[in-house]
């Protein structure tokens, strides 16, 4: 007989009215999908604030780890020991990123009044190629310096252009379209093929400084549109540290109605706006040629949109081409070149763009923010 989930003791590390008010509901008696009714949630709600609220406990705990079942009942407990040499363990990521949202910003949050918009019938979408944040590169051996601290500027001047230089809808829509983190872990090579990689600094230093970055993104769209949809893909270079970073961001803004954290694991998203059918997704895996039959598989909504579009990154090139009506394009990364990627021939323009859809016409504008535009007009 399967032992009853103790709720009762996670009370204490609860930290916000909601949380308490759904483990409350819980340690009472009731079911997830009970509670979530009471509270009128969805039930991932419910089990997301358990997990959680867990794992806060855990880190207060000497030690002691424990696995929990999807009924919310201990599978298995053991003690924490060393990691692999210079391998961050998932409860390592998760404070760091914690940690992360108690530092100070330089931006002032403007997410409680929702500013007057001119349009609902247009959206408008920022896409984030590749950032690579915490890549190394030197002049002499990959044309120019590049750090964490450079990366950092370059998007937050992007995203001050790029935000300033699309309508003002009333919904923006912004798309990190993977390998945001230059590496996964201290080991500093890619989790896949073990290839080694420049970096320029510690691993906790480089996911507080991708937080930073989105959360500027999110709040700069705020002052300016009602409500922002975010969708982190996972890149080949970082496919733990984006799960960290959405859940991050989606614990942050969590009693925020203005603010939507898309933060599946699935390879592939999709987003619907009236006439149009935006696929996202790295481009690592499944790969372009094969994106548009994928859509057209998965999407149920498929016959009922005149307007379909793929994006995707990986490749750091502009690419685009049409396959069964769907549009399938890449997108530019703002980094330079590493000493890799510089020695194996590959060169590729630097920038962030912005696409307008309108509801029933598709794309009706596109805005650029290059990278020599950016840093000459804030005087880089």
């Amino acid at each position: 007989m399967a032992s009853t989930p103790d709720y009762g003791s996670l009370i204490p590390f609860c930290i916000t009215e909601k949380e308490t008010a759904y483990i409350k509901s819980l340690s009472g008696g009731k079911s997830q999908g009970q509670a979530a009714i009471e509270h009128s949630v969805a039930r991932a709600t419910i089990a997301d604030t358990v997990y959680r609220v867990r794992l806060r406990r855990q880190k207060q705990q000497s030690g002691q780890s424990t696995l929990y079942n999807e009924a919310g009942s201990p599978s298995a407990t053991w003690v924490k020991g060393q990691s692999q040499k210079g391998q961050r363990s998932v409860q390592d990521i998760i404070d760091d990123t914690v940690e992360a949202f108690n530092q100070k910003v330089k931006f002032k949050s403007v997410s409680t009044t929702a500013p007057k918009t001119k349009s609902k019938d247009l959206l408008s979408c920022i896409c984030i190629g590749d950032a690579h944040l915490g890549m190394l590169s030197w002049e002499e051996k990959a044309k120019e310096d590049f750090d964490l601290k450079t990366g950092i500027k370059d998007l937050t001047l992007a995203a001050d252009r790029i935000i300033n230089a699309i309508p003002a809808s009333e919904e923006v829509f912004i798309v990190q379209l993977g390998d945001f983190y230059h590496i996964d872990d201290s080991l500093n090579q890619t989790p896949a093929s073990k290839n080694p990689l420049d970096a320029d600094t510690r691993y906790a230093k480089i996911i507080k400084s991708g937080i930073y970055v989105l959360r500027y993104f999110i709040e700069k769209s705020l002052a300016k549109h009602k409500r922002v949809t975010v969708r982190n893909v996972a890149g080949n270079h970082d496919p733990h540290s984006h799960v960290a970073l959405s859940c991050a961001l989606s614990t942050f803004y969590d009693t925020n109605k203005r603010v939507i954290i898309e933060d599946s694991t699935k390879a592939m998203y999709y987003y619907r706006f009236g006439q149009n059918l935006i696929g996202v997704t790295h481009g690592h895996q499944p790969k372009p040629d094969k994106l548009a039959g994928v859509m057209a598989v998965d999407c149920p909504e498929w016959s009922e949109c005149e307007f379909k579009y793929c994006w995707h990154g990986h490749i750091h090139t502009k690419r685009s081409f049409e396959d069964m009506k769907v549009i399938v394009e890449s997108f530019r990364t703002l980094a330079p070149a590493d000493a890799w990627t510089y020695d194996s021939g590959y060169r590729s323009g630097r920038e962030i763009q912005a696409i307008v859809l309108d509801r029933e016409y598709g794309e009706v504008e596109r805005h650029t923010a290059g990278i020599r535009r950016v840093r000459h007009e804030k005087g880089v």
